[in-house]
């Protein structure tokens, strides 16, 4: 048996049920974790949308930091939160990661100076490895054949965040500015934080050691930040600036300084022996690719309808941030509910399967949208058949953690995928932007794309599907929860 804290008062049983059924306790928990989860994809929405109001009212010229200081910070936390999970449970660190996430939010909505702003976001940004531990809690605290299911609709309801956002958005920004989206995300992470302080039981410990990685958690986190900023930065600095290059070479020193470090601390913060297993390893990277395609396409698909239409000049289609909202709520609830059936029958047949032919949907849908989207019409079918296949896959990626991980490894196997997606996802979208800038117009100061760039931004989408597929092709039979659950019950049983 699992030992849990050394604190028997703060911990709580796991919610079992001997049929493996749906209850209303289960029920309650999975709002509890998917609630803040969720509020992760909703927050990068409202940020985005929050990005212009910023800068007009502190007049600056930095408002990249707006998003980049949170992305960051998560960045370089996330080895932390999963090894403090681990060591102390993953509910303890969640109720502290909300409650900072509330805080920080709050200050940046009551800052009166821009600095002020950016460091009530860093205080949020502590709030963003979240996801690297409420996967993994789903393993913890639900009955074993429950594990698929409950993983799936988690990932899933992102489609619903993304069909009610734009709208969210649109009321908030217009009534109160700026303020009202930071005012709802610091009064939604505070009701996370309640929810999970609630209804969420503590989790097993999977890690006893007194010792912590303090050098390995540094110089992982540390050198995956500075390759993020490099990248995120290396499209305005330029690819040959000796800052881009300045901040890579330092990003790649730290992390080969992690390899040597970790291999001789008592403590590593992360288990490399996990990651040298191939199943893990591919599992991880082709889940990491195709979550990143899934959650990076749809925003440079709003660049693309709210760039304005300027014949020879601009290619975007010139709607309405609301106009937007409309249309797309065509492909987001395809996303959603192609997510909530696959999380019903993932169970039931090989997730590969289900995993690869999402994939190569996927794959066919971004192509499709690179040829066709000039008009509400052509867009609305082909991101469709697009978000057909985001939906198996933001539903089936924790399944494949799940499926090739030990109970004990979770925290790791779900942090790595976060870390992962937060990587692929500056390299995606830096690239977009190199693709954008080979066929763009420079208007005062300002820069306008034509179609061939766009085209060639859903093409690489489609590219990198096409790759996380080949790789997926390579998995093994994933392990299920609800048999290792149904052995364990037997071992436990008396001879």
């Amino acid at each position: 048996m699992t030992p849990l804290s050394s604190s028997p008062s703060a911990d709580r049983e796991p919610v079992t049920t001997p049929d493996g059924r749906w209850t209303p306790r289960l029920v309650l928990l999975l709002v509890a974790l998917a609630w803040p989860t969720q509020l992760l994809a909703a927050g990068g929405i409202l940020g985005a949308n929050a990005t212009a109001g910023v800068a007009q009212a502190f007049h600056t010229t930095q408002v990249v930091w707006f998003g980049l200081t949170l992305t960051l910070v998560s960045t370089l936390l996330t080895p932390f939160a999963i090894k403090l999970g681990d060591l102390y449970g993953k509910r303890r660190v969640m109720l502290a990661m909300t409650a900072l996430g509330a805080v920080g939010e709050m200050i940046a909505a009551l800052a009166g100076s821009f600095w002020l702003v950016l460091a009530g976001r860093a205080i949020a940004g502590f709030y963003g490895p979240f996801g690297a531990l409420s996967f993994a809690a789903v393993r913890d605290t639900f009955p074993p054949r429950l594990v698929k299911q409950a993983s799936g609709i988690m990932g899933s309801s992102v489609g619903l965040v993304a069909l009610v956002s734009p709208f969210l958005a649109g009321r908030l920004i217009g009534t109160w500015g700026y303020r009202g989206a930071l005012w709802f995300l610091a009064a939604a992470t505070a009701v996370a934080c309640a929810l999970i302080a609630a209804l969420v039981p503590e989790t097993p410990r999977h890690a006893f050691e007194s010792g912590f990685d303090w050098l390995g958690g540094l110089t992982l986190g540390g050198g995956l930040t500075a390759v993020v900023y490099a990248v995120g930065q290396g499209q305005s600095w330029g690819w040959g600036d000796p800052r881009t290059a300045g901040w890579l070479a330092a990003g790649v020193v730290a992390l080969g300084a992690f390899l040597l470090v970790e291999r001789s601390s008592p403590h590593p913060i992360l288990d490399l022996r996990v990651l040298r297993r191939r199943p893990v390893a591919l599992a991880l990277t082709a889940g990491g690719l195709a979550q990143t395609v899934a959650f990076t396409m749809p925003g440079l698909a709003i660049l693309l309808a709210l760039y304005p239409h300027i014949p020879g000049v601009s290619a975007g289609l010139g709607w309405s941030a609301d106009h937007n909202a409309v249309v797309s709520v065509s492909w987001n609830l395809v996303m959603f509910g192609t997510g909530l059936l696959v999380s019903r029958y993932m169970r039931r047949f090989d997730a590969r399967r289900i995993w690869c032919a999402g994939l190569a949907v996927m794959a066919v849908g971004y192509a499709l949208v690179g040829f066709h989207h000039g008009d509400e019409l052509q867009l609305i079918l082909t991101s469709c058949v697009a978000n057909l296949g985001a939906g198996v896959v933001v539903a089936g990626a924790p399944t494949l953690v799940v499926g090739v991980v030990s109970d004990g490894e979770q925290g790791l196997g779900s942090g790595m995928m976060n870390m992962l997606i937060s990587l692929f996802g500056a390299f995606v979208t830096a690239g977009a932007y190199a693709l954008l800038a080979t066929d763009s117009t420079v208007v005062d100061g300002t820069a306008f794309y034509l179609d061939t760039g766009y085209s060639w931004v859903f093409w690489m989408g489609s590219l990198v599907t096409v790759v996380a597929l080949a790789l997926s092709l390579f998995l093994p039979p994933l392990r299920d929860p609800a048999e290792d659950g149904a052995q364990t019950e037997r071992a436990a049983q008396p001879a």
